[in-house]
This record gives C-alpha cells, sequence and structure tokens, in this order.
C-alpha cells in the first residue's frame, strides 16, 4: 500500500514537472518569437527606409507566417509525432539572424515581402508552432489528461508581452542590431534543447489510458461548424485590422522605430492575457458597456493628436481587444479541436493584417479604417451580445438609465465640437497611400482678404501657401523669412547647390535665386505631384529644381543625384512628431558628407513635441569630428510680422559643419554653439547598429515657441 502511495506521488512530481517544462518551453518560444519581429524591423531599416508601411508590411508578413505555423502543427504535428524535433533545427542555416538585402529607396512591399521571407520566415515558422503544438502534446499526454491546454496559450502570450516591453525598455537601449541578433539566435539553440527535454518528459506519443466514459467524450464530441468558424475568423480578423490601424495612426503622428510598434502590439497580446485564462473570458462590466468603449474609440479619433489622446486611445483600443478576444475565448472548442481554433484564428488575424495594409490604402482616401473597424465590432459585438446588455434598459432604474444617457452625450461631444469648425475649412483634396494620408484644405484669414492653402499630411501641417497672387512666393509657417532656416540659407552665397530630405509644399523652392540648383529627395512619389498640382512652390522657383523619388539617405547613397556636391543639406523629413531615425545615425551622416561640398552645412529641422533631439545630434556629429550649433530659444516669430500671426511658426533647428568657422554667421546670429555649458545632456550616439529612442523622450522639454505648429 505504502508503495503504491510512493509510486502515485513520483509519478505525479514526473506529471508537474513535464508541464512546469511545458510552460517553460512555451514562455521561452514567445519570448523568442515576438523579440524577433521587432528585431527585424530594425534590420530592414537600413535599406528599406524608416516609412510606417514597412513596419506594417512587417506586420502581416509575420500573421502569415504564423498562419503557415498553424496550419503545419494543424496538419502534420500529430503524424510527424517526435520528427517536429527535426522541423526545429532546420531554421539554423539562417541564423545569426541577419538581413541579405539591396538597398531599395522606394521600399517596394514585394522587395520587402521576398527578404522577410528569405531572412526570417524559417525561424519564425518554427516558433510560431510552439504554442499550439505544446497544447496538442498537453491533451494526448498522460501528464495533461485531466488538464485544460488553453492555459498554456496565456502562457505564451505573457512570454510573448515580456518580449515586447522588454525591448522596448532593455534591450533596444541597452544593445546593438549584432549583439541582439547573436544572443537572440543562441536562446534559439537553448529553445531547441528545451523542447527535447520536454518532449522525453511528457511522451506525447505514448499511449494513454483513458475511462470509458473519457473516451466516449471525445470520440462523440461533435465538429465545429460553419457559423462557428465565420465566428472565430470575424473574432480574431478585426482586432488585427483594429491594430494595424491604431499602429499606423500613432506612428504616421510619433514616429516609426521599435518602441512605437510594440506599444499596440504588447496591448493586442495582453487581451490574450486576460481573457485566454482558467475562467477567462469578457469581464462581466465590459460586456455591459462595450457601446460605450466604442464611442469613445470613435470620438478621441476626431480630437487633435497629443499625449492624453493617445493614452486614451490606447487604453480603448486595449478594451475592445478584450471583448472581442474574450468572446473568441467564450467560444473555443474541446481539446479534440484545438488546432482547428487556432487555424482559423490565425487565418482572421492574417485577413486582418491583409486588409489593413495592402487592400485599404488603395481603396479609402483616408484613415478610414479606424471608424470602419468600429461600426464593424459594433455589429460583431451586437451579434455576441449577452443577455444583460439587453436587460440594463427595462431593468435599470430611470436615474441609472437617465446617467447612461448623460455619459454617451457626454463621450460624444469632443467629436461633435471639433467636427463642426472643420465644416468651415472643407477638404478640397485627399489621398492616402502607404506613406500616409494627404489633405488640402483653404482657410480664410483677415476676415476673407486673404486665403491659406494648407498641405496636412495625416493630422500635420507640412506646408502652407497663401493664395493671394502677389504674395503666393512668399515662405510662411516653419520657412518665413527672418527665421531659423531663413538664416541658415543666408549664410551660403549663390550659385548655391541645395539638397533637401522631405518636399512638402515645396516652401523652399521660395528661397532659390536665379542660378541656384535645388533637389528634393522625397520618399513619397505620390507627394511632388500633389506639391505641382496644389502649390505653385516648385514652379515659380527662380533657380534649377528638380525632385527625385526615394528614401533621402538610400537615394544619395545610391547615387541618384550623380556626382553633386551640395553646399546645404537640409533633413526636413519629420511626419507628424517623428522623424525617421535612420536619418540620424553616424552612417547617414556619412552618406550626407559625402554629399556635401568642402565648406557646406548640415541643417537638421528637428521641432518635436515627444523628443529633443539636439543632444542625439550633438554626440553622434562629435563621432566624426563635426562642429554644431543649434538656434537659441525664445524667439518669437510674431516680433519679426506682428501683422502674420498665425502664419509662421519657429522651430528647432540644429547646424553641422566640418570648419567651426562655418558656423560662425549663425553664432552672429545667436545660435548657440555645442559644447559645454549647452544645457544639453549627454547621450550615447545613434548607428544604424544602436538607437535609443528612449534618451531623447525622456530628455524632451514641452517650449511653447518650439512646439510643432499643427493646423486644422
Amino acid at each position: 500500500m505504502a508503495e503504491t502511495v510512493r509510486d502515485n506521488r513520483s509519478a505525479a512530481r514526473k506529471q508537474r514537472l513535464a508541464i512546469a517544462m511545458l510552460t517553460c518551453t512555451v514562455f521561452l518560444g514567445a519570448i523568442l518569437l515576438f523579440s524577433m519581429e521587432p528585431l527585424v524591423g530594425r534590420l530592414l531599416t537600413p535599406y528599406f527606409g524608416g516609412a510606417a508601411h514597412v513596419w506594417l508590411t512587417c506586420l502581416m508578413f509575420f500573421q502569415a507566417m504564423l498562419l503557415l505555423g498553424y496550419l503545419y502543427a494543424h496538419l502534420l504535428v500529430r503524424k510527424l509525432g517526435a520528427w517536429h524535433l527535426l522541423f526545429l533545427l532546420v531554421p539554423l542555416i539562417s541564423l545569426p539572424l541577419r538581413i541579405g538585402a539591396i538597398a531599395n529607396p522606394g521600399a517596394p512591399i514585394l522587395s520587402i515581402l521576398s527578404t522577410l521571407f528569405f531572412s526570417a520566415a524559417l525561424p519564425f515558422i518554427a516558433l510560431s508552432t510552439t504554442a499550439v503544438v505544446a497544447q496538442a502534446w498537453m491533451a494526448n499526454s498522460q501528464a495533461g489528461r485531466n488538464r485544460e491546454p488553453y492555459p498554456l496559450y496565456a502562457a505564451s502570450n505573457a512570454g510573448s508581452l515580456l518580449a515586447l516591453i522588454g525591448y522596448a525598455f532593455l534591450i533596444e537601449p541597452f544593445s546593438g542590431l549584432r549583439l541582439q541578433s547573436f544572443v537572440w539566435s543562441g536562446a534559439y539553440v537553448l529553445y531547441v534543447l528545451l523542447v527535447l527535454l520536454t518532449w522525453l518528459q511528457l511522451r506525447p506519443d505514448r499511449k494513454i489510458r483513458e475511462t470509458p466514459e473519457a473516451a466516449g467524450k471525445t470520440e462523440t464530441s461533435p465538429p465545429p461548424s460553419g457559423t462557428l468558424y465565420l465566428r472565430w475568423i470575424l473574432l480574431s480578423a478585426l482586432p488585427s485590422a483594429f491594430l494595424m490601424a491604431t499602429t499606423n495612426y500613432i506612428t504616421l503622428e510619433v514616429g516609426s522605430f521599435p518602441f512605437v510598434w510594440v506599444i499596440p502590439l504588447a496591448l493586442y497580446l495582453g487581451s490574450f492575457i486576460v481573457t485566454f485564462r482558467t475562467h477567462g473570458g469578457v469581464p462581466r462590466f465590459l460586456k455591459l458597456f462595450w457601446l460605450e468603449l466604442l464611442l469613445a474609440a470613435f470620438s478621441l479619433y476626431f480630437m487633435r493628436p497629443d499625449k492624453l489622446v493617445f493614452l486614451g486611445q490606447l487604453v480603448i483600443f486595449f478594451a475592445i481587444c478584450v471583448v472581442a478576444h474574450g468572446t473568441l475565448y467564450e467560444l473555443r472548442p474541446p481539446g479534440s479541436h484545438l488546432t482547428h481554433f487556432y487555424l482559423a484564428s490565425a487565418l482572421g488575424g492574417w485577413i486582418g493584417g491583409v486588409f489593413a495594409s495592402l487592400v485599404v490604402p488603395h481603396v479609402f482616401p483616408g484613415l478610414f479604417e479606424y471608424p470602419l473597424a468600429l461600426i464593424l465590432f459594433a455589429a460583431l459585438f451586437w451579434w455576441h451580445r449577452d443577455k444583460a446588455f439587453l436587460a440594463f434598459w427595462p431593468k435599470a432604474p430611470r436615474l441609472a438609465a437617465l446617467g447612461r444617457i448623460l455619459a454617451i452625450g457626454v463621450i460624444l461631444y469632443p467629436a461633435v465640437d471639433l467636427l463642426t469648425p472643420s465644416a468651415s475649412e472643407p477638404t478640397k483634396f485627399r489621398h492616402r497611400n502607404f506613406y500616409g494620408t494627404y489633405r488640402i484644405v483653404d482657410k480664410p484669414l483677415e476676415k476673407g482678404a486673404m486665403t491659406v492653402r494648407k498641405l496636412i499630411h495625416g493630422r500635420t501641417l507640412h506646408g502652407s501657401q497663401l493664395l493671394n497672387p502677389s504674395l503666393r512666393s512668399e515662405p510662411i509657417s516653419y520657412y518665413y523669412q527672418g527665421g531659423p532656416m531663413y538664416e541658415a540659407y543666408e549664410t551660403v552665397p549663390s550659385p548655391r547647390r541645395m539638397a533637401v530630405i522631405g518636399l512638402g509644399s515645396g516652401t523652399i523652392s521660395a528661397y532659390a535665386r536665379r542660378d541656384d540648383q535645388l533637389t528634393y529627395y522625397e520618399i513619397d512619389p505620390d507627394n511632388e505631384k500633389i506639391a505641382r498640382q496644389w502649390f505653385t512652390y516648385l514652379k515659380d522657383c527662380k533657380g534649377k529644381v528638380r525632385v527625385i523619388d526615394g528614401d533621402g539617405r538610400l537615394s544619395m547613397q545610391s547615387r541618384k543625384a550623380g556626382d553633386l556636391k551640395y553646399d546645404l543639406i537640409t533633413v526636413d523629413a519629420f511626419t507628424g512628431d517623428g522623424i525617421p531615425t535612420h536619418l540620424l545615425t553616424r552612417e547617414a551622416m556619412r552618406v550626407y558628407l559625402d554629399r556635401l561640398g568642402e565648406n557646406g552645412i548640415l541643417l537638421f529641422h528637428i521641432s518635436n513635441r515627444y523628443y529633443d533631439l539636439r543632444p542625439t545630434l550633438k554626440s553622434t556629429a562629435a563621432t566624426l569630428g563635426l562642429f554644431g550649433v543649434m538656434n537659441a530659444r525664445g524667439k518669437n516669430p510674431q516680433e519679426i510680422a506682428p501683422n502674420r500671426s498665425g502664419l509662421y511658426f519657429s522651430g528647432q533647428y540644429v547646424a553641422l559643419a566640418v570648419k567651426p568657422e562655418r558656423l560662425r554667421p549663425l553664432m552672429d546670429r545667436g545660435w548657440v554653439p555645442f559644447g559645454k555649458g549647452d544645457g544639453l545632456k549627454d547621450m550615447a550616439p545613434w548607428t544604424d547598429d544602436y538607437i535609443n529612442v528612449l534618451a531623447p523622450l525622456a530628455s524632451a522639454v514641452r517650449i511653447s515657441d518650439f512646439s510643432l505648429a499643427r493646423w486644422w
């Protein structure tokens, strides 16, 4: 009797050990899987630039590979058995992680996808099978006979969340890409060894002795219906599309780099952790108030973007995903149909990703997928509504019902209030592509005596022009005569050879004099068409002007402009409040210096509400022996032209040169040289291998004179 008890205890310990090892395997696999996504995205940047669509293409690609991994698990894992361990060895041929690509300034989607396929597909597919295979092994093992396998999915998403947060706050700030790649590759080898040990401990291929009741239950479990498959797909596709829409909206305003990428993705995965657990599902209060959530998201969409709006959008995004994924969990099948469930979920996620990243830019002229997703969520949640949602109104006290109606009114008021003034500024033109959205808006000034035309990219002013024929050649907004950029251009005598990374409305063309040569580098080929059709700066330019399509750094590097040396290179490629980080690295500056004349100037326009990029430019320039100055604070453009109130905006600028005397004219105008006493914090220089956006984020100071102007 005692010996039997000892045997039972020993068997129970082995089973607990096997489950613990299985959980660790799932956790490690998820960490590797989701730390791989931002790592690969960063590896792509030097080859395809930092446009938001590069990351969105990565997301869609990884969703496709996840679908392939789930398809493999569904079709082959039960048949292959232990041979699955050999499949995990195949990705070793592509390690350590690296990108083998030819720099392409246009960043075509097919080139990005082909590069990702040959560089990252094998390890990602292998890792994507971890959670499903582990749950299948658990369901077919003695140790997991009486256990529900779905909590392993929560462990998987916990590892995924840890990987994303860890990458943004620990891995990227403290290590370079080369070190990250080697550490990740070593961790993958450990993962393969852990999978082998787990299989030996669990032995899922061993025939399990089942009770007649359990066997009968397995045999009579009905297959999922077509309607249930449809529900699984929709409940996966909509959150995936909403993830893309939210990421696109934020990256276009704040910038496209891992710190921004991982926040929506981490919240998306966090919703799985909350819902895919024992006794999980949709929290009770969300079953009652999902309509208010959707209305709040709709209202925030129309509000001016700032830190609080972004925070509110992210919180509501998470809550909406919890409702969708919680409903998905509540519709889960028995363990015998587990792979069907995950395959349908992965298919839905991929469909949502393809729709948001490939279809939407060709169908909608604006970021309309965000409100469209909210409308579809409303229909989907109504389809799966809880009885308590309908029971509230007939049973609720009059005061509670009135309070809920008032709450809905308060939620919708900001959207109505902001939409009303926009009606007085009708949109004359709207365009959407992979690089964002464009709007042309005419705004009357001085009681209709003057009209200004604005180019708005996303929610940010990217150039404006006075429509009065006698004033249309006058540069306004950030480029006004007497402002910091004007001062920098005045230090270069004509004839001048000038280059500008970032076209906008082409306002800098107003600076060009006769015999000057001005070359724009513009990543979005549609921007030139818009600038020529709706503005006259390029047409009225007194000098010779041309526009080169493609990422500015990569285009200069590929010698698209021939061997021309420039007297002044301006980096003015901000999108919202984010400047593409790959334009500020040491390697990027080397490209600029290679195209800069002996006595030339590099000018960076870095106006920003979220990041103070001056310390980064200072430290990076110092590694190349460059000298720098920054425009002094406190200048008020209204002091220069008080009758142009609302037309002129100052900003933050940094000028770099090989020789310090070249910057003397700017210092005479009040610009502050880099050095001791400049008030800037010490920061590590940026390279293609190492970029830390947390440092300039932490040092940013909100100063009204330098905040990025927003026109609506």
